[in-house]
């Protein structure tokens, strides 16, 4: 099927569904050649999808000061994390250089 054939194809879809969309029951049409892609985008959106569970909903502290102590301690968690990173960092550009240079000498 040429690009041409395909654009045709679609401006009719898309025409069908606007019209349907107006009169506000869309009536599902499919052509009766459909390549192989669309026919996996159209299986997939067929599927129910599931919500997803493992949202919690949010706590909030209680007064000023527990608000305060929560982000200085979410801070410090971060710090923490990029100090470790930076020092994880350091070990291997050292072995890097080190062995370079041991390959060199």
């Amino acid at each position: 099927m040429s690009w041409k054939q395909e654009l045709d194809q679609l401006i009719q879809t898309t025409m069908a569904f606007a019209s349907d969309a107006r009169r506000g029951h869309p009536t599902p049409r499919t052509p009766s050649h459909v390549s192989a892609s669309e026919q996996t985008m159209l299986d997939t959106l067929k599927q129910v999808v599931e919500p997803r569970q493992g949202f919690s909903p949010m706590a909030f502290p209680t007064s000023e000061r527990d608000a305060i102590q929560l982000r200085v301690a979410n801070f410090k968690t971060h710090q923490r994390r990029v100090a470790r990173e930076r020092e994880d960092y350091y070990l291997q550009m050292r072995a890097t250089i080190l062995s370079s240079l041991a390959k060199r000498y």
